[in-house]
């Protein structure tokens, strides 16, 4: 036998659908995605595409009124997609961390930033009171917070908003998860700090061999970071597959859509770019493909039935009936170009 085994899967989702509105809509349909140790898997598409929802089932945290109407989530490979409230509680921060857009809303406002990290410690590891401080001083310093003692007894006011994200990714990390979700990390940040956060993603990766899922709506900033990219559209997966084959190569409409605006040449530069109409409601049942509405180069097939994934290379798969065509490409480019 050759060759070196394949990672461990840590986060493997398989055909989850997802309701909201107490059942009344599904908005997350059919997707399917892993992550695997010392991997980074980036999510990418618009707001209300489904990203958030999907990691909120992978955390066990779904807003009320939804629910997982299909589908198995699983942890290194455990089921846990009907988990009890208390087994989530288990698995976070010990085998789950997660790190969101707004830091400041997760931390209490009147208490040291230190004094919260050493309380999940003190609660998820056990540690005593001298340990936990003396553990939170080495996370500090592993998330490249300088003098580590002095934030340490800072409330959150006093922190800058990059500050506050590397207090939370330290909370993440704490308790040496094998799983990170990291959902719209960077987004609020200035794009210098945006920049020092990716790195730290990227080094945490390395050193812990931790797996990442990634959210975000810029592929710019996916391809900086992760190693392979899902792109969502309308609450389904459209294009999946490696990060370089996908920025050189995209397939579907969409995600050639996404790349016209995303300056992923240099991902510190925005154009005020959008992508011409709207996605389809939340829930909307539609026969077809999902973009079609926005798609200059929907023909009739694209609305006539539904519409699978098709395999393109290992690893890569796409939506799209016209995924074979040599002028797709073209027709997307030229409208992109005329606007």
């Amino acid at each position: 036998m050759t060759g070196n085994p394949p990672p461990d899967e840590v986060l493997g989702i398989e055909d989850l659908y997802i309701t909201v509105h107490d059942g009344a809509a599904t908005a997350v349909r059919g997707i399917s995605l892993s992550v695997h140790t010392g991997e980074i898997v980036g999510l990418v598409g618009e707001s209300g595409s489904g990203k958030t929802l999907t990691c909120r089932a992978a955390l066990g945290v779904l807003p009320k009124g939804c629910g997982i109407e299909q589908g198995t989530i699983s942890f290194e490979r455990q089921d846990v997609t009907h988990l009890s409230p208390r087994g989530w509680e288990r698995l976070h921060g010990t085998g789950i961390g997660a790190v969101f857009q707004d830091p400041s809303s997760y931390l209490n406002p009147s208490l040291t930033v230190g004094s919260q990290v050493a309380e999940v410690l003190r609660v998820k590891q056990k540690m005593g009171r001298r340990a936990a401080h003396a553990k939170t001083l080495e996370l500090f310093t592993a998330v490249g917070l300088h003098h580590p003692e002095l934030v340490f007894h800072q409330i959150p006011a006093e922190l800058s908003g990059g500050m506050l994200q590397r207090v939370m990714i330290a909370i993440a990390i704490s308790c040496e998860p094998r799983l990170i979700i990291a959902d719209e990390a960077t987004t609020a940040l200035d794009v210098t700090i945006q920049a020092e956060i990716i790195e730290l993603l990227k080094d945490l990766r390395d050193q812990r061999g931790l797996a990442v899922l990634f959210v975000s709506h810029d592929l710019a900033v996916i391809r900086e970071l992760c190693d392979r990219v899902v792109v969502f559209y309308a609450g389904e997966v459209v294009e999946s597959g490696p990060v370089a084959e996908i920025i050189e190569r995209p397939r579907h409409p969409y995600t050639q859509a996404l790349l016209r605006v995303a300056s992923v040449g240099d991902y510190q530069r925005r154009e005020l770019e959008v992508i011409a109409g709207q996605p389809p409601r939340v829930g909307a049942e539609i026969t077809g493909c999902r973009f079609a509405e926005r798609c200059p180069a929907a023909i009739a097939a694209c609305r006539a039935a539904a519409i699978n994934l098709s395999r393109l290379s290992p690893g890569h798969q796409a939506r799209c009936v016209r995924v074979n065509d040599p002028e797709l490409a073209g027709v997307i480019e030229a409208e992109m170009a005329a606007r």
